[in-house]
């Protein structure tokens, strides 16, 4: 069984929103954010961890310090970036379908 195809006609009563390459923008700024901070939080704690017996781990403040320099440290000082990144590369703009501001904005 095939389904019918959408006559051509149909498609071009689509209009394109310039909302749309600016909501891609901004989940592209956020995937690759979460993508940097996963890799750089998962290669301090391997570098610093990985391959270690129990007897060879160091300790800072009672915590490994594989787990402290990646999971303390680094999300504390990575959890800074996303304030730079909203506000260097997101942009405010009105959600509603006219482009309008809602009266709550106003």
């Amino acid at each position: 069984m095939t389904l019918p195809l959408r006559p051509k006609e149909l498609d071009t009563d689509f209009e394109h929103d310039p909302r749309y390459a600016v909501a891609n923008r901004e989940a592209l700024v956020g995937a690759g954010f979460w993508l940097t901070f996963t890799v750089l939080i998962s290669a301090i704690a391997w570098l610093i961890g990985a391959h270690k017996k129990a007897s060879e781990l160091t300790f800072v403040l009672g915590f490994p310090a594989w787990f402290f320099w990646s999971c303390l440290v680094a999300t504390i000082l990575l959890s800074l970036v996303p304030a730079v990144l909203v506000r260097r590369y997101f942009t405010e703009m009105p959600l509603s379908a006219d482009g309008a501001p809602s009266s709550e904005e106003r």
